[in-house]
């Protein structure tokens, strides 16, 4: 492949920035007791710069398959300049938040903290925005040589879907007094290992948390079905549609679980 355009070397950058930070924040959580929802302070940063650089390296390595001219657009340079930006003072602002030693996310306790959270609300939606536009460029393009019909259709509706679905529950959740607890107690302590989830009660990072990763998950099937298995098209494309359904299927019934009031894993 070419050498990386502006776009790709923003969001490789961004993501390496945030990844640079884990060490600090880890150092911090053996020293720093405090605790917010029951857990150390640090624990929720530490996940956000690991799903955060996830994200933008996605898209990163994603549009390199796109056409030469497409990479090299002011409008995809537009769009990762802002979404990188934004990527940046929203985990700045988590981890700020984590050293006042109050919660970052549903903290409605003083003006201030209010106003951060609809502050993190705008950047969430920026950050997220490029999945839809790189999905719909995914789907109009060509098939090429380097753009492959599987990987094509996974990356176009991994990115669409996982936008709107991860667009509909985050802002769902976002609107709850409660958090994302339902019908259980608000404390993380005891959640599900390396994720958190509530096992005492609905909890909607669930579905978020699989909605998100379609992003990832579809593009994989299609680039394995092309690449790995080598597929005939009409193949390759059927078995992105399929893993689509289930990924949607998936998302579906563990936000009406969640809105049930149920855990994922009791």
């Amino acid at each position: 492949m070419t050498r990386f355009t502006y776009s790709e070397r923003v969001w490789f950058q961004a993501a390496l920035l945030l990844l640079a930070a884990i060490p600090a924040t880890m150092l911090a959580r053996e020293f720093d007791v405090r605790t917010v929802n029951d857990i150390n302070i640090w624990i929720k940063p530490l996940k956000f710069y690991v799903s955060t650089a996830l994200h933008l390296a996605t898209l990163a390595v994603l549009v390199r398959f796109l056409s030469d001219s497409s990479r090299a657009g002011i409008g995809l340079a537009i769009v990762a300049a802002v979404s990188a930006f934004a990527a940046i003072v929203e985990i700045s602002i988590i981890a700020v938040q984590s050293g006042r030693g109050v919660a970052s996310h549903f903290n409605f306790s003083t003006e201030f903290d209010a106003l951060i959270y609809i502050v993190m609300g705008l950047g969430a939606l920026l950050i997220i925005m490029p999945a839809l536009v790189v999905g719909v460029w995914f789907l109009r393009a060509p098939v090429s040589e380097k753009l492959t019909p599987g990987l094509k259709l996974g990356a176009g509706l991994g990115l669409t879907l996982g936008f709107v679905l991860t667009l509909v529950i985050a802002g769902y959740m976002s609107q709850q007094p409660t958090g994302h607890w339902v019908g259980g107690p608000r404390t993380d302590l005891g959640g599900l290992p390396l994720v958190g989830w509530s096992r005492e009660g609905g909890d909607l990072r669930a579905p978020h948390f699989f909605a998100t990763h379609l992003m990832q998950v579809l593009p994989l099937v299609g680039y394995a079905a092309d690449r790995i298995f080598k597929l005939s098209a009409s193949a390759a494309k059927r078995i992105v549609w399929i893993a689509a359904g289930l990924g949607v299927a998936l998302t579906v019934a563990t936000f009406m679980q969640a809105l049930a009031g149920e855990p994922f894993i009791g």
